[in-house]
């Protein structure tokens, strides 16, 4: 007997031509890429100022900064790439190039995402559809790595932060301490021990009686504790490289914080913006807001503290969006979501 979902599909097929809908989706894309970039861009009343300021700083020496921070976008989000694609390939047979436009797609969807939930859904384009709920499984347990290694590098950071800027006594330091690692030793214990979900998910009637496609969290099985710790790695080391790119930036704006005193306020900075689940386009106001902050404790203007911001955000986000877009024109849309058949 045929599915809901089969039935929708089959008259789409008549109503909709299957060239015609893949257009349609891809202008409809780019189209909503470009509206949200023309109104965020019109939000920012002080864009002039803030083009004055990098251009106050372009000189020889802060170019070098700037071409470090930009050949660090790609290896960042390579390395993205490499938590996800080798897992997949055992049920994909996905290259490491299309798994990388993968990833750029999904940067595209972010933008419009709480969280940059979107971020998941766009790299399912590459994927065949038989396998979209292999690569969610796979993602998410990408996804909870680098959320563990940004809880554990936002409270190492805010806790150097609360002590030498918001004037926490030795006690406070230690209580905060003691509950923020128990918290993240629970979190660590249930990561390496994800297999275990799988035992329980069978005892689920509600779940077995779900397509078969749903029922792939069993793919959490295939995760021993070397490949989570892989995984693990891979996040700490994309953490490390987008916190540094934020440092380089801080530099670029002549923003004085020293060493420790940089990285724990980017720290910060990033463990404050994901609590809050916003788009990352919007996310972008929220994340100036709380730069204005940190950076205010350390003599900075404001200025300086968006500009570092906003040129972070375009080359990190604004132009994988724009590549990940137009990767797309190479992408069967509907056939990824099972319009049409191989």
């Amino acid at each position: 007997m045929p599915t809901y979902t089969s039935a929708i599909i089959a008259v789409s097929r008549r109503i909709f031509p299957k060239k015609q809908l893949n257009i349609l989706f891809k202008a409809a894309l780019i189209l909503a890429l470009g509206v949200a970039l023309y109104f965020e861009l019109q939000s920012r009343k002080n864009l002039e100022d803030l083009y004055h300021v990098f251009v106050q700083q372009c000189n020889a020496a802060n170019w070098v900064l700037l071409a470090v921070v930009g050949v660090l976008m790609p290896l960042n989000w390579l390395i993205e790439t490499l938590k996800w694609q080798p897992f997949l390939r055992h049920y994909d047979p996905i290259s490491l190039k299309k798994s990388f436009y993968a990833v750029m797609a999904g940067i595209s969807f972010a933008l419009f995402t709480p969280n940059r939930m979107g971020e998941y859904a766009g790299r399912l384009l590459y994927v065949r559809p038989e396998n979209h709920w292999k690569s969610l499984m796979i993602n998410a347990v990408g996804g909870i790595a680098q959320y563990l290694v940004l809880l554990t590098g936002g409270v190492l950071g805010g806790l150097w932060f609360a002590r030498h800027f918001l004037q926490w006594d030795q006690s406070d330091i230690q209580t905060v301490t003691v509950f923020a690692l128990l918290g993240l030793g629970i979190l660590y214990y249930i990561f390496f021990n994800i297999r275990r979900i799988v035992p329980v998910a069978r005892r689920l009637p509600w779940l077995r009686r779900l397509k078969p496609y749903v029922r792939d969290v069993v793919l959490l099985e295939q995760f021993r504790r070397r490949d989570l710790l892989l995984i693990l790695f891979w996040s700490a080391v994309r953490y490390g490289i987008y916190s540094t790119q934020y440092v380089l930036l801080l530099h670029f704006f002549s923003i004085k914080a020293g060493f420790w005193g940089a990285y724990a306020g980017v720290a910060t900075i990033y463990l404050l913006q994901t609590i809050v689940p916003l788009p990352a386009v919007a996310g972008l106001l929220v994340r100036g807001n709380l730069a204005v902050f940190v950076w205010a404790f350390f003599g900075a203007n404001e200025l300086s503290s968006l500009a570092a911001t906003f040129v972070l955000w375009i080359i990190n986000l604004i132009l994988p969006a724009l590549v990940g877009t137009f990767s797309l024109f190479h992408v069967s849309i509907t056939k990824t979501l099972g319009y049409e058949d191989d």
